[in-house]
């Protein structure tokens, strides 16, 4: 996997200054917080944006059927998925679709539920659209892996006020890659209460060491009250020009949702959107590959790294970032971030950054070289209290 050296020039919002200390209290840090890559775009793609370009007319446009028949084979190949093109809404973000179902199936104080430690765009989300954020913590077993707390979701699913359940899968920051039979208990708990369960599945395309990724789709046939959100932005490093995508199999839903798109004119084609995602469809396994294969080997070197420290790897089973485990050295959450990030000078994620269950661990993104990764590691453990 090649590294870019152009892309530490670029006005990229993670090596923004203004940000870096706003957020870190510092500038001159590494940042290796925000999921996104330092990887080279893949060749087929690169070229084919540079060939749409060199074609400089940029009217309005529309999806081919090129796009669409690309699209369908990626999703039947990988996902074993009958993408259905007349159920895809297409969306300018994740959080976009995320704020639009939760203010049309649901009101105000209603309970959203999420599974903290997770992504933080979920509490954000459900707060500004004045409701109410409803924790089903992860249970962490034997300081190894993430489980689901079903005995819990199922006494929060009961409950009259709680309306929707916010699933993602693979999991961010933890990198669980929920399995068939969670997956159906899942589904079974939603049936069974009446919850729409909306699912985020953005980082499906990035699974880790033979694990495998089923998407919630597979179970529309015994409960269609659901809506997929996702996006291969993440998977190719487009986050600066992709878009994402709801897929909603029942119809009911897709049109309430597809009538606030259309009013507030969302989901727009974009010229370079739709090539540089054509061209990942049909081209850009091989690279993808690689990826996978990289990303592996980061976290090899992040374990060999870490025998003898007091620093605990959560292995992911899928994403491209890990979860540190630092609660057998600070006892206060803060001081620890404060502490690692001005002695370390590498920039993580705050694991309370995503609910208070993350606590006293941090989000590593290793997207990036193996020197780097080994290098940023290192500057992190050496960073340690030695008391």
């Amino acid at each position: 996997m090649k590294m870019d050296a152009k892309l530490e020039k670029l006005p990229l919002t993670k090596s923004k200054t203004d940000t870096l200390l706003s957020i870190f209290g510092i500038s001159d840090i590494v940042p290796m917080w925000v999921a996104d890559m330092e990887f080279e775009v893949a060749k087929p793609i690169q070229d084919a944006l540079v060939k749409r370009i060199s074609n400089s007319g940029f009217g309005y446009e529309y999806k081919p059927a090129s796009f669409f028949s690309a699209q369908k084979n990626w999703y039947r190949n990988k996902y074993q998925i009958d993408l259905n093109k007349e159920q895809v809404i297409y969306s300018p973000s994740i959080t976009t679709t995320l704020s639009v179902v939760i203010e049309n199936f649901s009101s105000e104080n209603d309970g959203i539920i999420i599974q903290p430690p997770v992504f933080l765009e979920f509490k954000n989300v459900i707060r500004k659209t004045k409701r109410k954020v409803i924790k089903n913590p992860l249970k962490l077993i034997e300081d190894k892996q993430y489980e689901i707390d079903f005995e819990n979701l199922e006494e929060l699913a009961k409950l009259e006020n709680n309306k929707i359940l916010i699933l993602c899968n693979p999991h961010n920051p933890v990198g669980r890659v929920w399995r068939k039979e969670e997956l159906e208990k899942i589904i079974s708990i939603c049936k069974e209460n009446n919850l729409l369960l909306v699912s985020d599945e953005i980082h499906k395309d990035i699974i880790l060491f033979g694990n495998q990724f089923k998407s919630i789709l597979h179970y529309d046939g015994s409960w269609d009250n659901l809506v997929v959100c996702t996006s291969e932005a993440k998977t190719f490093n487009l986050c600066g020009i992709s878009d994402s995508m709801a897929i909603v199999p029942n119809e009911k839903l897709r049109k309430e949702i597809a009538k606030v798109f259309s009013k507030y004119n969302l989901g727009r084609t974009n010229a370079l959107t739709r090539v540089a995602l054509e061209t990942a469809y049909r081209d850009g396994d091989l690279w993808l590959n690689d990826l996978i294969k990289t990303i592996e080997n980061n976290i090899h070197i992040i374990e060999q790294e870490l025998v003898g420290s007091k620093i605990k790897l959560i292995k992911p089973e899928g994403t491209y970032q890990v979860w540190l485990d630092f609660r057998g050295i600070f006892d206060d959450t803060k001081k620890m971030f404060k502490h690692m990030t001005e002695i370390s000078k590498i920039g993580l994620n705050a694991g309370h950054w995503f609910g208070r269950e993350g606590a006293l661990f941090m989000r590593m993104n290793i997207a990036t070289s193996k020197e780097k990764v080994q290098s940023g590691i290192r500057r992190v453990i050496k960073a340690v209290p030695e008391n």
